[in-house]
Order: structure tokens, then sequence, then C-alpha cells
């Protein structure tokens, strides 16, 4: 049944929205809300997969994308996830091939928040950005199938962030955060940070005004840019090597580049286990964590206590 909308009632919603619209761009903090979820781009993803999963991470059934000849597995966290991103059909085109066969490593930042007004917000203040696009991906939900459904804006990528950052509003949460997804073996529970490698605070204040928030300065020189539940932090080669270790700068692209992730996890010791038995570097680091190195797929993966975090 279709109700009737007289002229008045027309204007003032289209005036609402609009009025909202302008709320959101105006107040920024409330446009990006943090982030949704982190893209590891890999060259071989039932390796990838494989690897993850030593690591004590229960990943997600095997997901296609509707065009690209690009699949995932997911890594599940409290409000985020990490994307295992690769090729499985080598006839189709993907603009993200050469990244995953030539570097592979951390090659995206999806961000939490609405799609449209992120769009809105990115267009003024004058950034090369792609209107909202709706997509949709099959999932497997308690044995039926149903369809997760997202709307994304992209900004172009630039020399000074080389890699892809995007929000992606979620449509069907229920069907990507499902309740009985399992639990990881090594507990991790909570994305903590995403660490850059920069060098220069060029990368910082450009994605201090794509985020809408300004980076914090530490008396060491490294910046830092909350996102709510999670931090960015930025550090030059060499305080990435004086944090993680000479062994840790896993891939060779240029600069820019996301280089680690931190989780928390409920269970730090299960996760040192977990860690051991795997075929990864594992180090410990100084607040009695550790790290492990993921040299094929590019990344650091810093571990630390949920409940000291």
């Amino acid at each position: 049944m279709t109700g009737l909308v007289g002229p008045c009632s027309t204007v003032g919603a289209a005036q609402t929205k609009r009025n909202n619209r302008t709320s959101a761009v105006n107040n920024s903090e409330h446009v990006i809300k943090g982030i949704d979820h982190l893209i590891v781009m890999t060259g071989d993803l039932d390796r990838s997969n494989r690897l993850w999963k030593s690591l004590g991470f229960a990943t997600t059934a095997r997901g296609f994308h509707d065009s690209g000849g690009t699949a995932n597995h997911l890594i599940m966290l409290d409000q985020t996830y990490i994307e295992l991103l690769g090729m499985v059909d080598r006839q189709q085109a993907s603009p993200y091939r050469i990244m995953m066969e030539e570097a592979a490593g951390l090659w995206g930042i999806a961000l939490r928040g609405s799609a449209e007004a992120a769009f809105t917000f990115w267009t003024s203040l004058g950034l090369d950005v792609a209107a909202p696009a709706s997509l949709s991906r099959a999932v497997d939900v308690a044995g039926r199938s149903e369809r997760a459904r997202f709307q994304i804006t992209m900004l172009a990528r630039t020399s000074e962030v080389p890699f892809l950052i995007f929000c992606c509003e979620q449509l069907t949460p229920q069907f990507v955060w499902q309740p009985d997804q399992a639990p990881h073996p090594n507990g991790a529970s909570t994305l903590k940070e995403v660490v850059l490698i920069v060098e220069g605070d060029g990368v910082q204040r450009q994605l201090g005004r794509i985020m809408g928030r300004s980076a914090i300065v530490d008396s060491s020189g490294s910046a830092t840019i909350n996102m709510g539940d999670c931090r960015i932090v930025f550090l030059s080669h060499a305080g990435f090597v004086r944090r993680f270790g000479a062994g840790a700068a896993v891939k060779s692209a240029a600069r820019p580049t996301i280089a680690a992730v931190t989780i928390a996890a409920a269970d730090l010791e299960g996760a040192r286990s977990e860690a051991r038995h795997a075929a990864v570097l594992v180090m410990p680091t100084l607040k009695g964590g550790f790290i492990e190195i993921l040299r094929d797929d590019g990344v650091v993966v810093e571990w630390v206590s949920a409940s000291s975090s």
C-alpha cells in the first residue's frame, strides 16, 4: 500500500535530509566513525588463509565477489575485521592485481560511516572521490544463502596516499558479524592500532583531513590519530625499527606503507602458544607482548593483552 505525500511534506523531508547532511559535514567527527576493516592483498589466497589459520585465527568461508575475479576470507574482530583478498579467476581483470602479485601486504583501510555523508564531506574538502556505489556478495548464514550489502565511496589513490582509503557503509551487518561465528583459538578480540611507515608529516596531515581529526604528536616525534576504538600510528622507518626491530620491515613497497597492526587478545599466552607452532618469526616486545612477522603476506602483527591495552 502506498501512502500519498503532499508537496509540503515532500519539501520538509528533503530539507530535513539536507539539514542532516549539512550537520554531518560541519561536525566531521561524526562523519568518519572509526575503522570498519583492513584489506590484506595476497598473491595466493589459499596459502594466506592457511597461514592466518595456523596462527590461531578462525577465518570465514571463502566469499566470491561479483566482479574482478577476486575472493576473500575474513578475520572477524569485535567491531572490525581483516580481509584477506586475492585473485581466484585470473582471466578477469582486477585493478588490484599488481598489488596482490607484486607487493602483498596491507593495502586498504575501510572507514566506518555513511557513504553518502563521507562523499559530501570529502567533496567539500576538494578531494577526488567517487560517488557512492552499491556492492553485495553472497554469504552463508546458518545454512541459508543471504547477500551482504554495502555502500562504498572511494578516494582516488595519490602519490601521498598510495593505498586504498574508502568509506564502507555496512547495510546488513548481521550477515557480516554473525552471532554464531566461531571464536579465534588465539583469543584475538580487538584491533587496537594500525601502524604506517611514513617520512615527514604530509601523510598524517592528509589522513587527518580525510578522517576529520587532527594527529597528536608526542615528544618522540611519532604521530597518532585516535579513531575511537582504534588508533592510526605514524612512524618513520627508524621509529618503526626501534619499536618492532630491524627484521620487521617486511614490505619493500615505496613509502608510505601500512606495515603493522596491533591486536588485543583475551588470552595473550594462548596467542603466544599458537604463534610458536606456526611457521613465522615470533619476537617478544618490551611491554610483555610479542610480534609475528608474516613475511609472505607483508604484515607485522603485534599482540597485547586485552586486560592491559
